[in-house]
């Protein structure tokens, strides 16, 4: 019997990256099944820690049934640094990486996904089975590879092993903080170079521990490392806390790869942590006397101040930029306008009262802000995608919109005024108006910006993104900060609301109009909740639930005041209303494109089809306003499409208007994480992120 038989059989590459980037192989070696990707000169893949940014590999194995399967899996080589743009440190894989599974004597499946990175990132899928009678086939002309650098391969892999005597570890606690620090030192060794582009001390993914850059100091034949911790466990399901009294409920293993001078492995060591305590002042006196080190390949240590210096305040003021624009986009618009409506009624108002209310408007803004990061970063820890404007994926979170915004245009049309509990005083303390519609408006303000993408926006959240938990706080709080400011700069300058009219009558004119603009936003709501959910069967329900309201709100007004028979009236569309949110039925099909439409639907698969020619791709939704702006004026027009036609430009459409997995990883990978995103496919292969706003002449431009 042969030793090892080559088999292969590539059924399909959903992707042109891995398929241009990289050669990815599968065969039989010495009773075990071999899984090789080969990257092209410059490009990688990540690991399973991918470091500051990057997405691990994937690898599933179905069988002949489509069941999946569960192989013992043999560690993964040992992965290299590399500093990319921006001060991105990551980890991962060049050249040619073998990774081991145990065998299957019967035909398999391979289902592989990576993130391959050069200047850009780019998804790959390759779909490959394996069958015992068939001989080796690869996505490109390549031969086998051999019995002896397979053998060599897996004779390489990370060992496992245990500690060294001379290396130590602890763990502290920065106090009130859920952030530890992870200290260690290598003693007795006369060498501090570390032999690969690796840490001393490299971290398996293991939630909740989130793990920072690792720093490395040298004194004399002493090496001292200590690498920060942030604890996610608060965003688990359930919640697990931080203890405060020093000690886990459980005793942690937590895996790393032992990268020490002199070894000719690297290794794999489990750290058993139980016990933490806090960070005394002696401690980082005493890492300040000790000499920062760089390994040998220059990417070793990183010190903090380069890694949360300078770049994070760039992207803080990325953030608070994009912030200030949204106030200028479609999306908040008419909840921009009630707030400006309330300004010139209260011009007269002092600077003290006018800062209160401004105030009270910015709290609801950043409070929002605050509850978006906690989702988004609880959505992470659980290992979700999600982009900017998730929530209005949501049927439930767009019809209780709906409802909102309607009720609050018949505020404004005159059948209902907002009263605090017990009339205008709450106790014995008199209430300022319109405090409570302040944080109100902040929190819609918020809520409709989110659909938004403004310039500089993007960066700042693709950095959040990937980021750290605290960061994405960060980041959001400054971008809420951004869509406050105007109207905290009215409070700071009450003299700046002079350039609108005195009040008068015509202000009740305004609140009609203002009205209207709010029943329009409900109607953009409308068709987005079309678009997600089966209305076919549900419209007749949705559309009694606003009849119902109104009819309530019209009774109050001109019929009666009873408060029992008002009781009566308002429960028939409140039960409705929650009856409906309990049944909303997703709809099953996508969204579909005309057949006499240029534009083709986007997926991976059909943009792999599309190799050697001129791609244009349009990642939109339903629910965002710019989005629709830009067709209206860019690429509905004759000459965009004249243009397409002249250069035979395939044009693709991603719609993101429900969740879409495939498509909320492009989008991430490119720099983008919400919509609209626009990309050109060359006909080399090359993908172009051109923004997030565009012209027919920066197309043009960006095609030549």
């Amino acid at each position: 019997m042969l030793k090892f038989l080559f088999s292969f059989l590539l059924v399909s590459f959903s992707l042109f990256a891995a398929e241009d980037h990289a050669t990815v192989s599968l065969q039989r070696f010495q009773n075990k099944l071999v899984l090789t990707i080969k990257h092209d000169e410059g490009w990688h893949t990540y690991w399973k820690n991918p470091g500051d940014a990057g997405i691990a590999s994937s690898f599933k194995f179905l069988s002949s049934e489509k069941k999946p399967l569960s192989l013992k899996t043999y560690e993964w080589p040992a992965p290299e640094k590399h500093l990319e743009a921006g001060d991105i440190l990551t980890i991962g894989y060049e050249g040619t990486q073998h990774f081991f599974f145990d065998e299957v004597k019967s035909a398999i499946e391979a289902d592989i996904t990576v993130l391959i990175c050069k200047d850009i990132c780019i998804p790959g899928e390759a779909k490959l089975s394996l069958k015992a009678d068939q001989l080796f086939v690869s996505n490109r002309t390549t031969n086998a590879y051999s019995e002896s650098e397979l053998k060599a391969a897996f004779e390489n892999l990370p060992v496992e092993a245990t500690l060294p005597s001379n290396f130590e570890y602890s763990l502290t606690r920065v106090k009130d903080q859920n952030l530890l620090t992870l200290h260690y030192s290598l003693k007795g060794i006369k060498n501090t170079q570390l032999p690969r582009k690796l840490y001393l001390m490299t971290a398996f993914p293991y939630p909740p521990f989130g793990y920072k850059r690792e720093t490395l100091y040298a004194d004399g034949e002493t090496l001292y490392g200590k690498t920060e911790i942030e604890w996610d466990g608060e965003y688990q399901e359930p919640v697990v806390p931080l203890p405060t009294s020093g000690s886990f409920p459980k005793n942690y293993e937590l895996p790393f790869l032992f990268n020490p001078p002199g070894s000719l492995k690297i290794q794999k060591v489990i750290l058993k942590i139980k016990d933490f305590s806090l960070t005394t002042p002696t401690l980082d006196q005493f890492y300040k006397k000790l000499t920062p080190l760089d390994s040998a390949n220059k990417i070793g240590a990183v010190t903090e101040a380069s890694s949360h210096g300078m770049n994070i305040f760039h992207y803080l003021l990325l953030a608070f930029l994009g912030g200030l624009i949204l106030n200028l986009m479609p999306c908040v618009l008419p909840v921009i306008s009630l707030k400006l409506f309330s300004l010139i009624r209260h011009q007269d108002y002092s600077r003290k009262q006018l800062l209160r209310h401004n105030l009270s408007y910015t709290a609801g803004v950043i409070t929002t802000f605050m509850v978006l990061a906690g989702l988004i970063a609880g959505l992470k820890a659980t290992g979700e995608e999600v982009g900017w404007g998730f929530q209005l994926q949501s049927p439930i979170f767009i019809f209780s919109m709906m409802l909102i915004l309607f009720i609050l245009s018949l505020n404004l049309f005159g059948l209902f005024e907002f009263f605090t509990p017990g009339g205008s005083k709450l106790g014995n303390a008199q209430t300022e108006e319109g405090i409570v519609g302040d944080f109100f408006g902040g929190v819609l303000t918020t809520i409709l910006s989110t659909p938004c993408s403004a310039p500089f926006l993007g960066t700042a959240l693709t950095f959040a993104f990937t980021t750290t938990t605290s960061t994405i706080f960060l980041m959001f709080f400054f971008i809420g900060l951004g869509l406050a400011f105007p109207f905290l700069l009215t409070a700071l300058f009450p003299k700046s609301i002079s350039i609108f009219p005195r009040p008068g009558a015509w202000m009740e004119k305004l609140k009609y109009f203002l009205g209207l603009s709010l029943l329009v936003t409900v109607i953009w709501l409308y068709d987005v909740f079309v678009s997600l959910v089966n209305f076919d069967v549900i419209s007749w329900k949705i559309n009694l639930i606003f009849v119902l309201w109104f009819f309530a709100f019209f009774f109050m007004k001109k019929i009666s005041h009873h408060k029992l028979l008002l009781v009566a009236i308002f429960l028939i569309p409140l039960t409705q209303t929650v009856f409906a949110l309990k049944n909303l039925e997703l709809r099953a099909m996508a969204s579909e494109i005309p057949k006499t439409s240029l534009w083709k639907a986007w997926s991976e698969a059909k943009l792999a089809e599309e190799k050697g020619k001129l791609v244009f791709m349009d990642f939109t939704a339903e629910w965002c306003l710019t989005c629709k702006v830009n067709k209206k004026f860019v690429l509905e027009t004759n000459a965009f499409e004249d243009y397409a036609k002249k250069n035979n430009i395939t044009l693709l459409r991603a719609d993101w208007t429900k969740r879409d997995d495939n498509i909320t990883h492009y989008l991430k990978r490119y720099g983008a994480v919400g919509v609209p995103a626009y990309f050109i496919q060359k006909a080399d292969g090359e993908v172009v992120f051109l923004g997030e706003t565009i012209s027919l002449g920066k197309i043009e431009k960006a095609f030549n």
